[in-house]
Order: C-alpha cells, then structure tokens, then sequence
C-alpha cells in the first residue's frame, strides 16, 4: 500500500482528466497531502483553482479534500502573488480588489 502512494512523480498533481494544467505552484508536498494552486484550461474556460489532495490510500488514491484546506503553514502573500502571475500569463481574469 505505501508504494502506491508514491506513483506520483515529484512534480505531477492528481488534476482529473476533465482539466488541462497550465502551470502550478505547490505549497505542501507530502506523501499524504498535496496543496497547489493551479491554473487550468477546461471545456468551458479557463481557471485558477486552490487545492488539497488527501491521499486515502490502496485503490482510492488520491482525493481531492472538501473545503477544508488548512492554511496555516502556507505563505498566503506568497499564494497571492502567483495567483497573479499565473493568472497573467495563462489569460485567466480575477476579480479582486
């Protein structure tokens, strides 16, 4: 079982087939948790989208966590700043304010 945790390479996500992954930048990275922030291009657009994978492990895989990402040890500033730059060069417009 803890090998199938690992079928992941270093720099692979577990995004579903229903995206294409523009461009991403990790912010945790264990061999049970994943948090990226990834901009993706999809059927009907594109978009930039927070994630956490929790893996569950033997045939369930990886599965994406339900509104429950705990940001305490991500840098946020840091998460703004490529949301941006990530946003900027994939055409992916924000709203912010």
């Amino acid at each position: 079982m803890a090998a199938a945790r690992h079928e992941l390479k270093e720099d692979e996500l577990p995004i579903s087939d229903f995206y294409t992954l523009l461009g991403a930048r990790t912010y945790a990275r264990s061999g049970r948790r994943i948090v990226a922030l990834c901009a993706l291009a999809a059927k009907y657009g594109k978009e930039l989208k927070l994630y956490e994978w929790n893996y569950k492990g033997g045939k369930k895989g990886w599965k994406v966590a339900l509104a429950n990402i705990n940001v305490a040890g991500i840098n946020l500033k840091q998460l703004a700043a490529d949301a941006e730059a990530l946003a900027a060069e994939h055409g992916i417009p924000l709203s912010w304010r």
